[in-house]
């Protein structure tokens, strides 16, 4: 049996393709990787009040995943690269 595909349909397919691979390299955490509060606790050995004043700082890069907060690692990376006082 012989299929023929047409241009269009296959680059869609080629589409979907790339698509899974980019989510199969943020499953393996090698795209993008999300810390939280206690991840950066046991990084930082901070208390965890500490890290949740950090979260809560509107400066820093965190988000809302449900009821816990969540930051990308390469910004924090930069976010700690800037000297910052109180």
């Amino acid at each position: 049996m012989n299929i023929k595909v047409d241009e269009n349909l296959q680059e869609q397919i080629n589409q979907l393709e790339r698509v899974l691979q980019l989510l199969e390299q943020v499953k393996e955490k090698k795209y993008l990787t999300f810390v939280g509060v206690k991840d950066m606790c046991e990084a930082t050995g901070w208390s965890e009040p500490t890290v949740k004043n950090l979260f809560n700082r509107p400066d820093f890069p965190s988000c809302d995943f449900g009821k816990e907060k969540k930051a990308e690692i390469t910004a924090v990376i930069n976010y700690f690269s800037v000297p910052r006082r109180k």
